[in-house]
């Protein structure tokens, strides 16, 4: 093998290391989004809407009230019996985070659905939930 080709690959292979290293940061630095969601969901599944109603932003839940909240809820059976879930777009912009991805449930059916999230006195609560791909 040539020392141009070795240099080549060499480089290669740098550029992969540096792309791996900044998707890991990217990755590491939104993490913090998925906490509440997590934590939502959890209290969902135990069917905890105050917990859950709890993971939502002051915003939030100026507009819709704890009731109308546990009418969504039960609208999308889901939220509460999603066996998994997989968020594959990560996001945050001026305090405000975006958290897209699928909701799998026990058949392996995905659901997508997308989170909006503020930083609200220190900690993540979400602002917006949105089912499906419209």
């Amino acid at each position: 093998m040539s020392k141009e080709i070795k240099i080549l690959i060499g480089v290669g292979i740098a550029a992969l290391a540096a792309l791996a290293v900044f998707v890991w940061l990217i990755f590491s630095a939104t993490s913090v989004l998925i906490e509440p969601i997590d934590r939502q969901l959890a209290a969902l599944k135990a069917g905890n809407i105050d917990a859950a109603y709890a993971e939502t932003s002051e915003a939030f839940q100026q507009g819709t009230s704890k009731d109308d909240f546990a009418k969504f809820v039960d609208q999308f059976p889901i939220l509460r019996n999603a066996a998994s879930h997989s968020f594959t777009s990560r996001s945050i912009e001026n305090d405000v985070g975006t958290v897209s991805g699928s909701l799998i449930a026990a058949d392996g059916a995905l659901t997508p659905i997308t989170y909006q999230l503020v930083k609200e006195n220190g900690a993540w609560k979400i602002v917006n939930i949105k089912l499906g791909d419209g």
